[in-house]
């Protein structure tokens, strides 16, 4: 980990945050915060450009001439022994964030472009990770056996439904159990499935499963608690009021 100076909060009697430049003395003085590095004096908070410490002269590695993102993490942890799915995230701020969430169970995002303004507060639905795979949520079905593969076509004996969308992704069971990425759906019939391109190589009677479009088909990370890491490039002043999120209680089947 990179080395950060903290603050300390004596009104509030607790460790505030964490900063990313290293001076080599600092000092408050008549109400004023100034800091030395490699033999310069550095008044702080009053450049125009926010999240940028020292100047030019300063190499990167030592937290100059380069702007930081605004970070802030935060727990939801409202009644702690029931599992619950985390449908939403809400912020009362003058700008969006980028939204990392990690659950004890699963973890999601939101890109800071998806929130919408809602009666004063940016509102947007968290969506889960492209990478996570739930095998009890209903976004994860099985097809069936394989009856035949061939130019990026895997081919059924039977009617497989028309829940598969383009976008969707499909995989095949390993002898392990485990799921082994095939490819993404481009376009399907009733008894075909066409890929984008192929990672692996399926075979007749491979046991086959389709999982939904993470983006399309997103119901919220499940869990007893959920940890969001808020980000912020924005150079400029920004204010971060309130966070909230919105939930209700999973019992598992």
């Amino acid at each position: 980990m990179a080395e950060q100076t903290v603050t300390y909060s004596t009104s509030e009697d607790s460790w505030t945050s964490f900063w990313s430049y290293i001076p080599d003395w600092m000092i408050g003085m008549n109400n004023n915060f100034y800091s030395w590095r490699n033999g310069s004096l550095y008044k702080h908070n009053t450049n125009n450009i926010r999240n940028r410490f020292y100047y030019e002269d300063v190499p990167a590695q030592d937290g100059g001439g380069i702007n930081y993102p605004s970070t802030m993490t935060t727990i939801f942890n409202d009644n702690p022994f029931s599992p619950k799915v985390f449908k939403t995230v809400s912020m009362y701020s003058t700008d969006t964030w980028d939204v990392e969430v990690e659950t004890d169970l699963n973890t999601g995002y939101i890109d800071k472009d998806w929130f919408k303004l809602k009666e004063g507060h940016w509102f947007a639905f968290i969506r889960r990770n492209d990478n996570e795979i739930d095998l009890k949520a209903t976004s994860t079905q099985g097809i069936g056996a394989l009856t035949s593969y061939a130019a990026l076509t895997l081919t059924f004996n039977f009617n497989i439904g028309s829940n598969l969308s383009q976008g969707d992704k499909v995989y095949r069971i390993s002898n392990t159990g485990t799921l082994v990425l095939i490819g993404t759906v481009a376009s399907h019939t009733p008894l075909s499935i066409t890929l984008v391109s192929a990672a692996v190589i399926p075979v007749p009677g491979d046991k086959i499963v389709y999982v939904k479009n993470s983006t399309a088909e997103s119901y919220g990370p499940r869990g007893y608690y959920m940890q969001t890491t808020l980000t912020n490039q924005n150079t400029d002043y920004v204010g971060l009021f309130h966070i909230n999120t919105n939930s209700f209680l999973s019992f598992p089947t």
